[in-house]
């Protein structure tokens, strides 16, 4: 972590990425009706997280199964791992900085049986 403190925190989701998160998410193949929303704790990614759920639901979608947090650092990210993954959504999203999710998709992978093809 020490050699990437320096990386600049996420930009703040554009319209256009979150209609083409949506399109993705509601192509005919494969269905999608349920989902589990993860993202870090900086303000951008907090912010692009809420704004997808407001726009699923918006569209008439349930609500996200969960919505589940982490630091970009931590001792372990086994707690939000397990809490990213206690349902069981048709997609994973995601909003997130690149550090924080690099390895909290390494402990999504190493501790549970999360498959990242379902994950936007």
């Amino acid at each position: 972590m020490a050699a990437y403190d320096d990386l600049p925190s996420p930009a703040p989701h554009t319209e256009t990425e979150l209609v083409a998160l949506l399109d993705l998410l509601t192509a005919p193949r494969p269905p999608i009706a349920t989902v589990v929303v993860g993202h870090s704790r900086d303000a951008a990614s907090c912010a692009s997280a809420a704004a997808f759920v407001e726009a699923w639901c918006g569209i008439g979608r349930e609500p996200a199964l969960a919505m589940v947090d982490w630091p970009d650092s931590a001792a372990s990210w086994l707690r939000a791992a397990h809490r990213f993954t206690a349902e069981e959504p048709d997609a994973w999203v995601v909003a997130a900085a690149p550090l924080g999710w690099a390895q909290m998709s390494r402990r999504l992978r190493h501790s549970t049986d999360w498959d990242p093809r379902g994950t936007l």
